[in-house]
């Protein structure tokens, strides 16, 4: 008797729609498990007839030739853009913006996630019923101008104003610059609508009467420099910014940052602090303001698709390792476990981290964030086949892939 094995499938997205009886018939079991799953009535009428477990954060049945889409960052629809001629399922992984007129653009998805923020006129909301939306909805009064979700005021904003316009800013308005002229935009009857004001102390009682009420109101010491992204503290930016900080984004503080610690006077920080272990206690003196602080290694690895971390990398790390927002981490094979325990400092927010073995996998889990998935593999192809694991259950086929289609 032919013994049959069981296949699981892990992915961002699996399209099951055109799974047949023949591919069903090869294994004993099928597991799958995607944040988002495509599926059909045929689809389901089949798995019915066979041993499977389905997991996933949001399933769509979409009949008939319906074209799936999926955009990672931020959306905006506009009037005047092309409406698709095909059925279209959409996931968005990032905020979506709705301009007034776009309407048809809207009408055309059969049915959309979004994994973000949305933000529309307040008469376009009822259009988002049956969306799935995994963030806030943020409708703004209709007629309003939309400025960028946070806007930054500067010297010349009065010139640009139209004579009574509300404008909209989803996120903040920074108005820092000393050379704003509110009683100009007072004059011309200009008001803004937003969820948060940051302005420094001298401008805040010009300010503030041009705000609706429900804009939280952050004041900031005079000559404080805002910037809106994640930083490293070096010394270009305190020769552009100068010693008063606010980060928009994360704020890294490596070993080289040492030197300058003392010319930081004021520091507010939108998102986490990630200090390198060696400068902790220097950075926990200070008066900063944060959402988490993270200790990572001196050698920081950020924002890569793939990283293939070998012994050589950590032995060169005399300060540690970390691993941060890597869409794909390999642990190689010479990578033995005391350099894990020694050098690798942290893993933060990687999507999936393979391990040549299930010893580096045990390590790898105390040093990793909860948002890390850690696996015992040795690799995986890129185009979704099957993976090698070492000491696995020969009767099970892996299959990982960010898109996965039957």
């Amino acid at each position: 008797m032919e013994n049959k094995k069981t296949l699981r499938v892990s992915c961002a997205t699996c399209d099951i729609r055109n799974l047949s009886e023949e591919t069903l018939s090869r294994y004993e079991k099928v597991e799958i498990s995607a944040a988002t799953i495509i599926t059909n009535q045929a689809a389901q009428a089949l798995l019915s007839k066979y041993q499977a477990e389905i997991s996933a954060a949001a399933t769509f049945s979409v009949e008939g030739d319906v074209r799936f889409s999926t955009f990672n960052g931020p959306v905006t629809l506009s009037p005047g853009q092309s409406v698709p001629q095909e059925k279209t399922v959409v996931v968005i992984n990032g905020p979506l913006t709705l301009e007034p007129g776009c309407e048809e653009q809207l009408k055309s998805y059969v049915s959309a996630t979004i994994n973000g923020p949305v933000t529309c006129p307040a008469s376009m909301t009822g259009l988002l019923v049956g969306f799935h939306i995994n963030g806030p909805i943020q409708p703004y009064p209709d007629g309003a101008a939309i400025l960028k979700r946070s806007t930054v005021l500067d010297r010349f904003f009065h010139l640009r104003a139209r004579q009574d316009a509300l404008y909209y800013a989803a996120k903040r308005v920074i108005a820092l610059a000393p050379d704003i002229d509110f009683a100009r935009l007072a004059e011309k009857n200009v008001r803004f609508a937003t969820r948060t004001l940051i302005v420094s102390e001298s401008n805040a009682e010009a300010a503030v009467p041009l705000f609706d009420d429900k804009a939280d109101i952050v004041v900031l010491p005079d000559g404080c420099a805002y910037v809106d992204d994640d930083a490293q503290l070096n010394e270009a930016l305190l020769k552009r910014c100068g010693g008063k900080l606010y980060i928009g984004g994360d704020l890294i503080v490596g070993p080289d940052s040492a030197a300058l610690l003392d010319q930081v006077s004021y520091l507010k920080i939108d998102g986490d602090l990630l200090v390198c272990r060696s400068l902790r206690d220097r950075v926990l003196s200070l008066d900063a303001s944060y959402g988490h602080l993270f200790v990572v290694g001196g050698v920081l690895l950020n924002g890569r698709p793939v990283v293939n971390l070998t012994a050589e990398m950590l032995a060169d790390a005399e300060d540690g390792l970390t691993v941060a927002n890597c869409a794909t981490v390999y642990i190689k094979e010479d990578v033995t476990p005391e350099l894990l325990r020694g050098n690798l400092v942290s893993l933060l927010s990687c999507a999936v981290v393979f391990c040549a073995s299930r010893e580096q996998q045990s390590i790898v889990q105390t040093v990793a964030s909860d948002n890390t998935t850690v696996s015992a593999l040795i690799e995986a192809d890129e185009e979704a086949g099957e993976i090698d694991v070492p000491g696995k259950d020969e009767n099970v086929v892996e299959i990982s892939a960010a898109n996965y289609t039957f």
